[in-house]
């Protein structure tokens, strides 16, 4: 893709699912990558994948909730480059918290600092180092469930929904500035948060899967490799008078 090679990137939640994956992608492309993890040795491990595939990148220990950690981060990160030209959110949980009554006033806070607050501070600290380094662009990852409701997850729908007009609002604020901003909107991927919800492996962890997927035209969940491609195509130049867009990367979910 045009325009990712040299250019410096910021992945948060990058030690696995679509983080890592798209840690692989921008590093095939020829990108910098920061791997920011709250686990380090997540962080570290994907890291030297990168570095195997013949890239270049930092392993980033950060707590993406924490205003002094990602400051720190984005810090390091500049210092480690010389720069930043991207930011992608992917950091992001899911508990299967339940609806409004059944689910806790801590899964509630934590799901929405995670998924919601960490991307207001990642804006907040690498916007303006992205607009120091002449411009870039900002991919956060919010979900079809941002769209539409599913039972048992209020905290994450809410999340969601929040990432879709954050990602509107930053676009308008700063195309003046050289920044665009987008984000994709997956369906159920394949990735380990997936199994986590599922909470259940082997045969069962397949059969699970198969019943997320009856609702996917395509007949399948997303691969991380897929939403990956994604990001990287609205991060370059190919995508160059792209903002604002909210993709849905479903395999046709939303068509029903």
């Amino acid at each position: 893709m045009n325009g990712l090679s040299t250019r410096i990137a910021f992945v948060s939640g990058a030690g696995s699912g679509i983080g890592r994956a798209t840690a692989h992608r921008l590093a095939v492309e020829g990108c910098r990558v920061a791997i920011v993890d709250v686990r380090l040795t997540a962080a570290q491990a994907v890291a030297d994948e990168v570095i195997a595939l013949g890239g270049e990148a930092i392993p980033v220990l950060a707590d993406v909730t924490s205003s002094e950690q990602v400051e720190r981060a984005i810090a390091s990160v500049v210092e480690a480059f010389g720069s930043l030209n991207y930011v992608v959110n992917c950091a992001g949980i899911a508990l299967g918290e339940g609806g409004v009554v059944a689910c806790s006033e801590s899964d509630w806070d934590k799901t929405m600092a995670v998924n919601v607050k960490s991307i207001y501070l990642t804006g907040k600290f690498g916007i303006p180092a992205i607009i120091a380094a002449g411009g870039g662009a900002v991919v956060n990852v919010a979900s079809v469930f941002g769209l539409v409701a599913a039972p048992d997850e209020c905290a994450y729908a809410a999340s969601k929904g929040a990432i879709i007009n954050l990602t509107r609002q930053m676009a308008i604020q700063h195309a003046a500035d050289g920044v665009r901003v987008n984000a994709v909107l997956p369906s159920d991927t394949d990735t380990p948060l997936i199994a986590s919800l599922l909470g259940v492996s082997g045969d069962e962890l397949t059969e699970a899967k198969k019943q997320l997927a009856v609702p996917i035209p395509l007949g399948r969940l997303a691969e991380a490799s897929e939403i990956a491609a994604s990001i990287a195509f609205l991060l370059s130049d190919d995508a160059r008078f792209i903002t604002g867009v909210c993709l849905p990367v479903d395999g046709g979910f939303l068509l029903k």
